[in-house]
């Protein structure tokens, strides 16, 4: 062979070495975690119903961020825990006195295990809230909308928890 044959063999070599198989799908990305079960998180507060509206939110926020949510008996992770805080507090008054804008606040507690292995691989609380303003001077003007938004910001928490290391 010659020395041009044999470089162009070496760097061609080389180049195929470094294209090695990449995939963005989360089984080959975290330790073969590819589905997690959500049950329907516990509710420790006076809200009534907002632990299926964090769990309905974070069912879609966990599939468009690449897991699949299946039930407890294929999932490869167990996501579960319970809202242990629902609050509205004041934030600003007006002249009057009256209030102007409140702070919606909304937390869980929250575990998620590798099923196979039992370990448990984060566990904390996730956090989401939103300010909304009477007098239509913030992006949210009721507490439904702040509670809305606030939600998803729990639930893009936990899903940065979650594939954290992707």
């Amino acid at each position: 062979m010659t020395l041009r044959l044999t470089a162009a063999v070496l760097l061609l070599a080389l180049a195929l070495a470094g294209c090695g198989y990449y995939s963005f799908s989360p089984t080959l990305q975290k330790g073969g975690i590819g589905s997690v079960a959500l049950p329907v998180l516990e509710n420790e507060t006076l809200e009534y119903g907002i632990e299926t509206e964090v769990t309905d939110v974070l069912n879609d926020v966990l599939t468009e961020g690449g897991l699949r949510v299946v039930g407890e008996d294929e999932a490869d992770a167990l996501l579960r825990g319970a809202v242990t805080l629902y609050e509205r507090s004041v934030m600003s008054y007006d002249a009057g006195g009256d209030p102007r804008e409140y702070k919606v606040r909304i937390l869980a507690d929250l575990a998620y295990e590798d099923v196979s292995s039992r370990e448990t691989i984060w566990e904390g609380t996730a956090e989401g809230w939103a300010v909304y303003s009477t007098g239509g001077d913030s992006e949210f003007t009721s507490e439904e909308e702040a509670r809305e938004n606030a939600i998803e910001k729990l639930a893009d928490d936990v899903l940065s928890k979650t594939v954290q290391g992707w």
